[in-house]
């Protein structure tokens, strides 16, 4: 079955203000690989929110049991992608 990318992306939500692309990259590199980041700062200012899409579905799998983990001092939210979710 083919997996399109959407399939394989993640919405992270709740992330720190100070965290940069590369905190994400890093912090989701030990998934699998990262195909892609959007990262976008929150209307308020207060946090931030981003699309991960990852190769492998392995890595896609492997990012949702992280849902809760720390990031930058934050605990995030990692819920699959789905087209409402994603940031334009």
């Amino acid at each position: 079955m083919f997996m399109g990318a959407l399939d394989l992306a993640v919405f992270v939500s709740g992330i720190s203000p100070n965290a940069t692309e590369t905190d994400l990259r890093v912090f989701f590199s030990y998934c699998g690989t990262v195909d892609g980041i959007i990262l976008q700062r929150d209307e308020d200012k207060s946090g931030q929110s981003a699309e991960v899409t990852f190769r492998q579905p392995y890595a896609y799998e492997t990012a949702l049991l992280l849902n809760g983990a720390d990031l930058c001092g934050r605990p995030i939210c990692i819920l699959p992608a789905v087209e409402e979710l994603l940031i334009s």
